[in-house]
């Protein structure tokens, strides 16, 4: 075959193959009326985020000057949204909240032009939170708090990872009010000044997610202080114990009321007090001229109003002793006075020791529900032979339980 033909009859079959390629191209054309398919530009950089009874929709449209619509899909296309874009010669941001029941959805979403040319389908999801993911938090949870000074330490344990702070409100001793945002990351936080007897109140906030856009917080949460009281309601507590007067070893404890019979050393004009201790000063309980009478129902006490709160009595003794008998009770009760020593089933609280029990660290705890008058102190009964020592008193706020 010559060169010439064989040249010819190649080009015509790669013509022949260019029409059929065509033809098969065209096929679609059958199913779109004859027109061409075109397609809009794409949302990009899509973000569905999180919220409270909503989504936020975010995108970009960086392309394709004709998008005129955004139309966003859910629920399997039951549910549908159409936003219209004034397209710039710029990158638009976009940015639409989507009201929705709390749950997890699927999204699809496309771009319009005015001849109604769609883009591809971007997929997204996204999460809506509710009733029942607040009803799930928690505040985050306190070691311990206690005045110390003019100023309240919180301790914290780790806080949940979704939560970015905790807000805490207080008031301090000028009356101003003050809020401090805690970092999840801090175990620590000072309240300066705190008001004395008064709480602060604490808020957990939450970001669910990566990609929330609404912040979640529990109800407000009221906190009271571990507190050391003593000198706000306790005159002459102790540690030493002041004297009334004289300079021998016996006296009485200043401003603390007594009953009669508790005057029985130095012929009857003093007791309840002596030099004893380190430091030198304790109450002194003690039979007449150590070998006489015992006391039958002495009582030693101070008496003051507490607001509503709880609270605890603390009292140290380094010890006693005794060859007959002891019936001693710390005890606090509402009224002026304290009950008699067979009169103390119904009490607020107390503390009951005897011969076999006189020294140590003794506490005892109490709740007022309203603004209380109130006294605490000891009663007691003993024999001959007997003294005992109480060094100091303390009273404490306690903090709720937290």
């Amino acid at each position: 075959m010559k060169k010439i033909e064989y040249i010819t009859l190649l080009l015509l079959a790669i013509s022949f193959l260019g029409i059929i390629s065509c033809s098969k191209m065209d096929d679609y054309r059958d199913y779109t009326g004859g027109k061409e398919i075109l397609y809009t530009g794409k949302v990009d950089s899509v973000l569905i985020h999180s919220g409270e009874e909503r989504v936020v929709f975010t995108g970009l449209l960086i392309s394709d000057p004709k998008i005129s619509k955004v139309k966003i899909f859910w629920n399997t296309r039951a549910d549908s949204i159409v936003m219209d874009i004034n397209r710039s010669v710029n990158v638009d941001t976009l940015n639409f909240p989507i009201s929705l029941p709390e749950g997890t959805y699927n999204f699809e979403v496309f771009t319009l032009d005015d001849e109604g040319n769609s883009s591809v389908v971007v997929n997204a999801s996204g999460i809506s939170y509710g009733d029942v993911y607040k009803q799930s938090l928690y505040n985050r949870l306190i070691k311990n708090v206690v005045k110390m000074g003019k100023d309240v330490i919180i301790d914290w344990y780790n806080g949940a990872e979704t939560s970015p702070f905790v807000q805490v409100n207080y008031i301090d001793t000028d009356n101003n009010e003050h809020v401090v945002r805690i970092p999840t990351e801090e175990d620590h936080i000072v309240l300066a000044n705190f008001k004395s007897m008064s709480q602060f109140t604490m808020q957990t906030y939450f970001l669910p997610d990566e990609t929330a856009i609404d912040t979640f917080k529990t109800d407000y949460l009221s906190i009271g202080v571990n507190e050391d009281i003593t000198n706000l309601y306790i005159k002459n507590p102790g540690n030493p114990f002041l004297r009334t007067d004289g300079t021998d070893k016996w006296s009485t404890p200043k401003d603390w009321k007594y009953t009669p019979n508790m005057l029985n050393q130095s012929g009857g004009t003093t007791g309840g007090w002596s030099w004893d201790g380190s430091p030198s000063g304790v109450i002194h309980f003690e039979s007449k001229d150590w070998g006489g009478d015992g006391v039958e129902n002495g009582k030693l006490y101070q008496t003051f109003e507490l607001p509503a709160g709880q609270y605890s009595l603390e009292f140290y003794s380094d010890g006693g002793g005794t060859s007959s008998f002891v019936d001693a009770n710390f005890v606090v009760n509402e009224g002026t006075v304290p009950p008699d020593i067979n009169e103390l089933d119904d009490v607020l609280a107390k503390y009951h020791w005897d011969q076999n029990s006189m020294g140590g660290n003794h506490t005892i705890e109490f709740s007022l529900t309203e603004p209380t008058i109130i006294s605490f102190g000891f009663v007691v009964s003993y024999g001959a032979y007997t003294w005992m020592h109480v060094n100091y008193v303390k009273l404490m706020s306690i903090a709720d339980s937290y």
